[in-house]
């Protein structure tokens, strides 16, 4: 009796519910946000974009008109310090060039310059086998104390996670010490 399919005609679905959370926008309104309009925008800064152009003057600072967007949607003004230098002006700053002179200044005063250390022996190795060497040797001897095989078995295994766990860090994890 508890496999039979309960009885589903008195069950019906809950009534959806939809609540507006924002007015509607009216035609006449002028902050409203439609596709109409920016579309529009996208036409008229084209018009402007293709003017700029015919008149061959690429000026990437240019002031453009107050625009009927929201202070939100207004484009950010940047006003330029100084004009981007014209080609060919002796003196325009050229990073390259300071960085090239910076780099042969360093190198005729040799400040630069550091006498390398003496490579000193690792001990990583001697530390390695002082921890691996008496811990397996006391899991291996009572593995082999116990004379039982699966003892002996658990042993070995654990003597050799043990070995490759500490080798992976001590030598690819750790840094030279």
């Amino acid at each position: 009796m508890e496999d039979e399919k309960p009885d589903t005609r008195h069950l019906v679905l809950k009534p959806k519910v939809i609540i507006p959370t924002d007015p509607v926008s009216r035609p006449d309104d002028p902050d409203a946000i439609s596709v109409q309009a920016i579309h529009q925008q996208n036409l008229e800064a084209e018009a402007r974009r293709m003017a700029l152009q015919a008149e061959g003057a690429a000026a990437p600072f240019a002031s453009e008109p107050e625009s009927p967007l929201p202070a939100g949607f207004k484009r950010t003004e940047i006003d330029p310090l100084s004009p981007p230098a014209p080609a060919g002006d002796e003196e325009a700053i050229a990073v390259p060039d300071i960085l090239r002179e910076n780099t042969a200044a360093e190198r005729e005063s040799g400040w630069g310059e550091l006498p390398d250390r003496p490579l000193r022996k690792s001990r990583r190795l001697r530390d390695y086998l002082l921890i691996v060497l008496p811990v397996n040797l006391g899991i291996m001897g009572v593995a082999w104390l116990s004379h039982n095989p699966a003892v002996l078995i658990f042993g070995t295994a654990a003597a050799v996670v043990l070995a490759t766990t500490l080798g992976w860090i001590m030598f690819f994890v750790m840094d030279k010490y």
